[in-house]
């Protein structure tokens, strides 16, 4: 009961102290509203096609591959200079989201909390090291779900079910990665350690030795977001396209509460490691 209790302790520091949570709900909608914009500019040429309302009411895949080869004319190619731009804003949102990792963990560690200078400092302070930990999960995760999906589509070849069976197992194994990453960034600030190694060995110490308690975190987070995301969709499906701020409003709370989730995870992976 007692670690019950300090785990809940870090994971309502979520909630006490949400600068991190307001940080990242705001890089998150900056980004997405900046690639928002170049689509919407790339898509008013089609707005003088009535049935380009039934396209977004029904969001029908036919309709949409009809109007993407229609004749845009020569004006300025907003759409592809939007997907030019992906590649670079994603990497610029990975970096921000580094450091901000950085500024979040140290601060649900600490006993207080930080002021703005603190928060900022540790960002840059674990910033190598998460940035590290980051790009080798990367390439786990690509080995790891590579090899998983060349096996998976041999077996499918040999039995549809096998080819399943081989692919949601290499599809959780890819999940365990990503979780050992999360984990190890968490290992290196509570246990200062800056040597990546060290880092990933005490992520699978703890991984073993909690086992059960991180998996009831990792698995009531993943509940969470499946609830989240399956009333999330039925509300949007639900409402007319002329209610467009309703739907602004539960996308926003959407993201808003699958942010908190994310944190949440976080924060009781640090309870964990300092109880």
């Amino acid at each position: 009961m007692e670690n019950s209790g300090n785990l809940g302790a870090y994971v309502r520091r979520v909630a006490e102290r949400p600068r991190a949570w307001a940080l990242s709900y705001l890089l998150t909608t900056l980004l997405a509203l900046g690639l928002t914009l170049f689509a919407a500019l790339a898509s008013l040429p089609l707005t003088r096609y009535p049935a380009f309302a039934e396209l977004l009411e029904t969001r029908s895949l036919d309709l949409l591959l009809d109007f993407l080869s229609l004749d845009m004319g020569n004006g300025v190619p907003w759409g592809l200079l939007a997907l030019l731009l992906a590649l670079p804003v994603w990497v610029l949102a990975r970096l921000l989201w580094t450091w901000l990792e950085g500024g979040t963990l140290a601060e649900y560690a600490a006993a207080q909390t930080f002021s703005w200078r603190e928060f900022a400092q540790a960002g840059w302070q674990w910033f190598g090291v998460f940035l590290a930990l980051n790009l080798s999960g990367a390439a786990l995760v690509g080995v790891v779900g590579g090899a998983a999906l060349l096996l998976a589509i041999f077996a499918y070849m040999l039995a549809p079910a096998l080819g399943w069976a081989v692919g949601g197992v290499g599809l959780m194994l890819a999940g365990l990665v990503a979780t050992w990453i999360e984990l190890a960034r968490a290992v290196a600030l509570t246990q200062n350690r800056r040597n990546v190694f060290r880092a990933l060995g005490g992520a699978a110490r703890a991984l073993v030795k909690q086992a059960l308690s991180l998996a009831a975190l990792a698995g009531g987070g993943l509940a969470l977001y499946s609830l989240l995301y399956l009333a999330h969709r039925w509300l949007v499906d639900l409402l007319p396209l002329r209610w467009w701020l309703a739907t602004l409003l539960i996308q926003q709370a959407y993201t808003i509460l699958r942010l908190g989730i994310r944190l949440a995870r976080q924060a009781g992976q640090v309870g964990l490691l300092l109880k």
